[in-house]
């Protein structure tokens, strides 16, 4: 009986050794050749950090972000329409910013620049309103910035702002603008508010600064009257320098050192409308001109000015501290507009375009289209008290 039990316990283990046996060998072999594949989890993104090269391996160049194609104006006549007669600050600054653009263009293009004056560069806006645009043409247009506030505040008969896209303007700065009264006649404040009766004053037309300035000054109380007529800032200095009037406007810095005997005698400064310009404050240096002041302080102080109407001139000042405004039609292409805007904001604050400007005398400060659109929009915003006295300063329409 043990003898059988052994047996069978031996037979077990031979049988449980033989099933293992087995086992191993199918894990071995597979009874499959293409594995189940383990689900794995989705790698993470890569992080921003570049993998470090090896030693002494240049990295790759960064890729260029792609560029818009500028525009080739290679064969293209750019047409600059001048509003007023040539020989003038308009025309001088036309014909300088005509060479400078051109360089500043793809393709160097011909650039020519004609005069239209007329209706205080109104001829000139509409001159280039009314033509259509032709391929390989491109019209500009420089008006004064008088013209815009009119049509503005009071409309202009053939004329709509919104038939122009601004360049900018390239003569941006608060106005060194002073009056000036012959010494002959007045040789100080004192004197020339006290002299009894009006002072003639040279004016060109009834729309540009000198005017609108003047006109708030004549309603007042200063004893001024316009004599309108002349044809620009070249013609009001002679009328004045040879005693046809007896008082100008135009005693700014770059005219005085042109007309150097008016610091020498010749001329008594009374005022000026925002800035003192250099030649008046030397003056005050040496003892002189002490009673010259903004106008806008002594009409408060000596004619008791109104809120409304400081408030009004100060608006205008501001709309007036650039007169040259370079303009394109609308039915101008955008992306030609788009180009000639950054070419003149290019050429603006070129060194080559400021040091030929002040040269000749002439302030340079630069208002993007843009910016000057900004301007133009914020003149309809004023409160209406104030409006009315900026809209006083108009001529009826």
């Amino acid at each position: 009986m043990k003898g059988i039990l052994k047996n069978l316990r031996q037979g077990r283990i031979s049988l449980i050794l033989s099933v293992v046996a087995m086992s191993l060998l199918v894990a071995a072999c597979g009874s499959d050749p293409t594995p189940t594949p383990v689900a794995t989890a989705t790698p993470a993104p890569p992080t921003a950090t570049p993998t470090a090269l090896p030693p002494g391996v240049t990295p790759p160049a960064p890729t260029a972000t792609p560029t818009a194609t500028p525009i080739d104006f290679s064969g293209d006549t750019i047409r600059i329409t001048v509003g007023f007669s040539p020989g003038g600050g308009f025309d001088t600054f036309a014909r300088i910013f005509a060479v400078h653009l051109k360089n500043a263009l793809p393709g160097n293009p011909t650039v020519v620049v004609s005069n239209l004056p007329g209706a205080n560069t109104l001829v000139a806006a509409k001159s280039v309103i009314d033509r259509p645009y032709r391929e390989g043409n491109v019209d500009i247009v420089l008006v004064i910035s008088t013209l815009i506030q009119s049509a503005l505040l009071q409309g202009v008969e053939g004329f709509d702002p919104a038939d122009i896209r601004y360049l900018g303007v390239p003569d941006f700065a608060p106005s060194d603008q002073t009056y000036c009264v012959r010494t002959s006649v007045a040789d100080s404040l004192d004197a020339f508010m006290n002299i009894g009766r009006p002072l003639t004053l040279a004016m060109i037309g009834q729309i540009d600064t000198y005017a609108t300035t003047s006109k708030w000054a004549v309603q007042v109380g200063f004893p001024l009257e316009q004599v309108f007529g002349y044809s620009g800032t070249s013609d009001m200095n002679a009328a004045f320098n040879r005693e046809e009037v007896e008082v100008t406007a135009t005693c700014r810095e770059s005219e005085a050192r042109l007309n150097p005997e008016w610091a020498d005698g010749f001329a008594t400064p009374l005022f000026y409308t925002s800035v003192e310009p250099p030649w008046v404050t030397a003056g005050k240096a040496e003892g002189k001109y002490a009673w010259v002041d903004s106008y806008v302080n002594i009409a408060r102080d000596r004619l008791g000015a109104t809120d409304a109407q400081i408030a009004g001139v100060n608006a205008l000042l501001d709309l007036a501290s650039s007169a040259r405004v370079f303009a394109m039609p609308n039915q101008t292409p955008p992306e030609i507009l788009a180009a000639m805007r950054a070419a003149f904001a290019e050429v603006v604050t070129s060194d080559g375009f400021v040091n030929d400007m002040e040269t000749r005398g002439l302030d340079v400060g630069l208002k993007t289209g843009e910016e000057y659109q900004q301007i133009v929009d914020g003149l309809l915003k004023l409160d209406k008290t104030t409006l009315d006295v900026v809209r006083g300063l108009f001529p009826e329409v």
